[in-house]
């Protein structure tokens, strides 16, 4: 088992049987390159893998010290899967186009333009950028079954820019990756990634931004066959040190042990996840029962608050029928009253009556009939006779006076 600090370009344990994880996260020159394929060949000639796994995260660069990179992969006789991490860019594209198989992140670019030198700062092409050019499109065209105009279009990118940079989704559609190959991140990490590159092309900028993301391991799956493919391979003392880590000791430090020691664990852990699986089922259940409790608790207040605008509006209605009813009953008894068909005293009975039904007590008074106010009558004749007879007593004081003092009598005054 080889130690991971002892690598610049390895990344996590390296077993034989197990996948590896090589990182090529830099630019492409002599030194890198150097320490990259000396790695590369440890996993090779010492580790033997079941495949190797190369992340990649680079600008490019030296197109001979790139393609040196490419034939090493080309030629590994294990299986290789080359993963854009973040950027393969110029050299870094034909490095992630050696892979058996090829990845991509849903974030990252694969940018393919041209090769030139760089004199002073200015690029330059001859002969050699010329043979380099067709050296390239050639790797493009076979590896990816692209037409010689297809590539050369993409390499030479629109007026005004260098070669041709791609999402995702976009070389998908151009032919360079399949669809169920791109590698979902989430929806933060890519976002803030997005909005950081806002769209730019320029290679310093995307290179700043890049150089951000962290080599992660990818998770590897762990079962009973490549549990043992791992202990077959695996010499006695490297057995006997994996042996004391999950506890076993003297007689107990057996292969057999080991694997049944990593199989029960991974029980425990299957079950767990299981559990784990189960406990977020019920807790997106519960969200759901809450959701339509709380749902159900709005809509009883909603109908609550209906029934009480009801109830005051039937009130409303109840009390102007009752004042109705109460007007149309007074009326009917006044009007009685007043025909002398009842007299005072039996407003009372007659009043109930009414309230209790109205048309019973309308159709009882109805039929009896009107009649004259006698009390009314005699009074007004008594106040008439007693008028008179007030006035004719007067009449035979003021003409007995009249016969004896006569009518022109004035009284003296005392001088």
């Amino acid at each position: 088992m080889a130690k991971q600090q002892e690598f610049k370009f390895i990344k996590g344990a390296c077993c034989a049987g197990m996948p590896a994880d090589i990182f090529f996260y830099t630019d492409v020159d002599y030194w890198s390159v150097d320490n990259f394929l000396w790695e590369f060949d440890y996993l090779i000639n010492y580790v033997n893998p079941s495949k190797i796994r190369i992340h990649i995260n680079s600008v490019g660069g030296s197109v001979i010290e790139g393609m040196s990179v490419f034939a090493k992969i080309q030629d590994c006789a294990i299986p290789t899967e080359c993963i854009n991490d973040a950027l393969a860019a110029s050299m870094g594209s034909i490095i992630w186009a050696a892979g058996d198989e090829l990845y991509m992140k849903d974030y990252a670019l694969l940018m393919i333009h041209n090769p030139f030198c760089d004199v002073n700062g200015e690029k330059q092409y001859d002969q050699a950028t010329e043979a380099f050019t067709l050296q390239l499109k050639t790797i493009y065209m076979k590896r990816f079954g692209l037409s010689e105009e297809d590539v050369e279009n993409i390499m030479n990118g629109k007026d005004g820019e260098d070669g041709t940079f791609l999402t995702a989704t976009q070389a998908i559609e151009r032919g360079f990756i399949k669809a169920d190959h791109i590698i979902e991140t989430p929806k933060a990490v890519k976002d803030k990634i997005n909005a950081a590159l806002k769209s730019s092309k320029d290679i310093a900028q995307i290179k700043a931004v890049y150089g951000l993301v962290s080599p992660t391991l990818p998770t590897t799956t762990i079962n009973k066959q490549n549990i043992n493919s791992i202990l077959e391979t695996m010499e006695k003392n490297e057995i006997t040190v994996f042996a004391a880590l999950l506890g076993l000791t003297g007689e107990k430090a057996t292969s057999e042990n080991v694997s049944a020691k990593i199989n029960e664990l991974k029980a425990k852990a299957d079950k767990t996840d299981a559990l784990q699986k189960s406990l977020d089922e019920t807790k997106g259940e519960l969200t759901k029962v809450n959701a339509e409790l709380t749902g159900a608790k709005t809509s009883i207040k909603n109908l609550n608050e209906d029934l009480d605008k009801t109830k005051a509006t039937l009130k409303v209605y109840q009390d102007a029928e009752a004042k109705a009813k109460e007007e149309r009953v007074t009326a009917l008894i006044d009007k009685a009253i007043a025909e002398c068909k009842i007299n005072k005293e039996e407003r009372e009975a007659y009043t109930a009556m009414a309230q209790n039904n109205f048309e019973l007590a309308e159709n009882v008074l109805s039929k009896i009939p009107a009649r004259d106010n006698l009390g009314q009558i005699i009074s007004q004749a008594n106040k008439n006779n007693a008028e008179k007879g007030v006035q004719t007593e007067q009449q035979k004081v003021f003409a007995k006076v009249d016969e004896i003092v006569g009518k022109d009598f004035k009284f003296r005054t005392l001088d």
